[in-house]
């Protein structure tokens, strides 16, 4: 009987496949039953990536013994080879089973009575042979023969790829792209896989460079480094590097000193035309360099930022208007609806209305919404016809609900099909007026395809808060437009009062102004649960330090209770006992506080860190045995839905992925609390994933071809564990996708995202983990940026140090763009 191992301890399988339970033609997913050869009548499943898999096959598995929460225990395959087959009842099966077309059992089993132990040997060297065996004639001889080429031609490519490192799961999607010609390729340019599949990045590609025989120092491998690096730039949201950041990236990729090379390099590129060139005088954080220097862009970023700034620049002219009856109309309007606007309301209305470019920002409250509502019902009136979009499927949702009409996605917007755009130069969009809202997520390549669709009759209002988060992707457009002050601006700043009533709004603005807002908690003013829209929970994790006392601690306890046999009650002494019992104890100085019987009692973890734990006031969770993870889910699980409602949207915004407070391990412990596995409930395991019926999930990257994209976040509604598929409905137009299982590695779940992901989104409730654990991510723009997805609640979860470290730390990384440069 095969043990269960640890799924991180790889073993091999050799045997022979005796079914193929399933196969997925598409990606190559097999569900197969072997008989290893060391367990003489015993079957086992075996999952594995493979191209083609037969029945009768000998093959060696490498990988790990997993659990299946439906189907038990399996064998998780990353490597297969096939072996020769071990047996003439194999090999007769093995042909026999549609390996070759024109080969059934019958004929399989006269070719290997005729050849015996030579049958493999005339397939790979003499198949002309193959005529001696009765009933094979000529054509059948050459259709056996292409059909087995082909063969051999999937079975060496899987073994090429395998042997350098690559999973059969990419293997397969290699040849499913490469073909035949997949060993050349590779071969050549092992760093075109980063380039053409998703989730082979630079590292994996540099791994099979190496391994096939690449010298370190191949021109090849530092080109692929320069490129790997502009890529990663545009991750963190720049769209060039200097020579000089490239030389440290790739020095630190490639583990050598390539300085002095490197501009050799990148003036090759720039003349292979692999890289564009900027003179630029870089910014710095305080002022600006007096010399311009070379700045490297891919060039699809270099275009980008070129097409957005000289259509901004074409975007320029007054529209037709007359203001005296801008004005009455507004009268009117306000004595219809009872809407007034402010002055800088109206000014910027006016002012809209007769030009072709322009933008509204401001802070939440400042009446950014209103504003444009009485915008578009300007606008109609005077007879423009007027469109709405926003980044993200809820900001669409919000802004159309607020408006009074259809706001789309700029996805849905622009028409997406296949590889492209439908909407562009050629066919531009049948419009007025475009308007825009939450701009401080567009990045520069989804401007650039926006404004080619802009035709040059269409006037367009870009609406965001410049204080928030920029955008995921390259670039930091709104910002750049309003740095350059060639568009015209309009800022609200006045907050209006039915706004001023809202804590989120307040203290929104103050984190803005760099100044900590003082936030009550629930624990010392019980009434906030009822009515209160913000509040603050003080909490905290333990540091090593306290891990590392309370476990000593234990230690001489329990050498004291083994010295002085103490059965009834294990801690029953006081701390002068403890002392004389043990000598050599002694309490650290930074611990001098701990009550060592307190500490003795304690029940649990957090127990035991409340009473270590320093100045514990009596409204911190501590105080209470429960730490930062602990409120977190009681938050999550009984009390917001006490007091919201259990249908309320809940979501947490946390700064990481990792740490125990980051979204990787919230994110298993909230589906373990509200969503657990149990008989019945239909889940999928991906990895180290597992994806239930009923699972809040994020998607993580742009796939045109199921029409989702980056953020997009739904509720999983079904689970097919044969074909090994599932099926998503997403918020907030109830699209329902299904995944197959290729494309289900980027889902996430979505009981916690960080708050990048959040951009563009609104939430009921949001739960906000601060602590020092994320000092590398608190700045003031992210906070701020969590704190107004709230919509009705706001809780934040932490140490106010950590709130006070983040309003105080501006993000001084600036975004190496050129737009604000190339617009003036």
């Amino acid at each position: 009987m095969y043990p269960v191992n640890s799924a991180h301890i790889t073993e091999k399988i050799r045997g022979i496949v005796q079914r193929i339970t399933y196969h997925n033609q598409d990606n190559g997913w097999s569900v197969l039953r072997v008989s290893p050869f060391d367990a003489q009548g015993e079957t086992v499943t075996v999952t594995v990536h493979q191209m083609q898999v037969f029945a009768g096959a000998t093959m060696e598995f490498s990988g790990s013994w997993t659990v299946h929460p439906k189907f038990g225990r399996q064998f998780k395959a990353n490597e297969a080879t096939e072996l020769k087959p071990a047996s003439a009842g194999a090999l007769e099966k093995y042909l026999g089973s549609g390996l070759i077309k024109g080969v059934g059992p019958k004929t399989a089993q006269k070719i290997v009575r005729h050849f015996g132990k030579e049958t493999l040997e005339v397939f790979e060297e003499r198949i002309e042979r193959l005529i001696e065996v009765p009933g094979i004639a000529e054509k059948k001889l050459t259709s056996i023969s292409a059909a087995w080429q082909e063969h051999r031609a999937v079975r060496d490519v899987m073994l090429f790829l395998q042997s350098h490192g690559i999973s059969t799961l990419f293997a397969v999607r290699i040849y499913k792209q490469y073909g035949d010609n997949s060993i050349v390729l590779v071969s050549e340019n092992p760093y075109r896989l980063a380039a053409d599949f998703y989730g082979i990045g630079f590292f994996s590609a540099d791994k099979v460079a190496l391994s096939i025989g690449f010298a370190p120092d191949s021109p090849l491998r530092i080109t692929a480094a320069i490129r790997h690096s502009l890529s990663a730039s545009r991750e963190q949201g720049h769209c060039y590097l200097t020579q000089e950041q490239i030389a440290k990236q790739v020095n630190k990729l490639l583990e050598m000193n390539l300085t002095d090379q490197i501009a050799l390099f990148l003036h090759e590129m720039e003349q292979d035309d692999a890289l564009r060139v900027r003179l630029l005088v870089t910014r710095t954080d305080s002022d600006a360099t007096q010399e311009p220097e070379r700045c490297y862009y891919s060039k699809t970023l270099y275009y980008d930022e070129d097409y957005v700034a000289s259509r901004l620049r074409k975007l320029t002219r007054s529209l037709e208007h007359d203001p005296a009856r801008i004005a009455s109309w507004l009268a009117r309007y306000a004595e219809q609806t009872g809407v007034l606007l402010s002055e800088e309301q109206a000014v910027a209305v006016r002012s809209i209305a007769g030009c072709q470019c322009a933008i509204l920002t401001g802070g939440p409250g400042c009446g950014k919404t209103t504003t444009t509502k009485v915008l578009v019902a300007l606008l109609r009136a005077m007879g423009r016809s007027v469109l709405l979009a926003a980044p993200t499927g809820r900001a669409a949702q919000r802004m159309g609900e607020v408006i009074g009409m259809e706001a789309k996605t700029i996805h849905r917007l622009l028409e997406f099909q296949g590889t492209g755009f439908k909407r562009n130069e050629e066919n531009p969009l049948q419009t007025d007026v475009l308007i825009l809202d939450e701009c401080s997520m567009l990045d520069i390549s989804l401007s650039a395809s926006l404004l080619r669709a802009v035709s040059d009759e269409t006037a367009i209002l870009f609406i965001g808060d410049a204080d928030q988060l920029p955008s995921v992707g390259a670039g930091n457009v709104l910002r750049d437009m309003i740095a350059s002050t060639v568009i015209p601006t309009h800022t609200l700043q006045t907050i209006f009062r039915q706004a001023e009533q809202s804590q989120i709004i307040t203290f929104a603005h103050q984190i803005n102004r760099g100044e900590a807002p003082k936030i009550d908690s629930p624990f010392k003013k019980p009434e906030l649960w009822n009515g209160a829209d913000c509040f603050f929970i003080d909490s905290d994790e333990a540091t090593k330090a306290q891990l590392s006392f309370i476990a000593r601690t234990k230690q001489h306890l329990q050498t004291v209770e083994e010295r002085e046999k103490v059965s009834a009650d294990p801690f029953a002494f006081d701390e002068e006992s403890l002392a004389t019992s043990y000598q050599g104890f002694e309490l650290p100085e930074q611990f001098q506080h701990v009550n060592l019987q307190a500490l003795s009692t304690a029940e649990g973890p957090a127990g035991e860190l409340a009473v270590v734990a320093k100045k514990v006031h009596p409204w911190s969770s501590l105080y209470y045995g429960m730490t930062a993870v602990d409120v977190v889910q009681r938050l999550y699980t009984e009390w917001i839905p006490k007091y919201c409602g259990l249908n309320c949207e809940i979501q947490v915004l946390s700064p990481m992925i990792r740490g125990s407070l980051g979204t990787a391990s919230l994110n298993k412990i909230l589906q373990q609390a509200v969503n657990p596995g149990q008989q019945g409930k239909a889940e999928i395991m991906v990895g180290e994933k597992i994806f239930r019926v009923g699972d809040r999930v994020i998607h993580r990257r742009n796939n045109y071809d199921l029409g989702v994209f980056n953020g997009d976040i739904g509720r999983i509604t079904a689970v097919n564990n044969e074909a090994l598929t599932l099926q998503v409905c997403f918020f907030p137009d109830q699209r329902e996708v299904e995944y197959q299982r290729e494309q289900i590695t980027e889902l996430e779940l979505a009981y916690a995202i960080t708050i990048h992901k959040s951009q563009g989104s609104e939430f009921e409730v949001v739960i906000l983990p601060v602590l020092t654990q994320h000092f590398r991510m608190l700045f003031r723009n992210l906070v701020y940026t969590g704190l107004t997805r709230a919509r009705k609640l706001a809780v934040f979860v932490g140490t106010r140090k950590a709130l006070a470290m983040a309003v105080h730390n501006q993000d001084t990384g600036l975004r190496q763009t050129a737009l604000q440069e190339l617009l003036r």
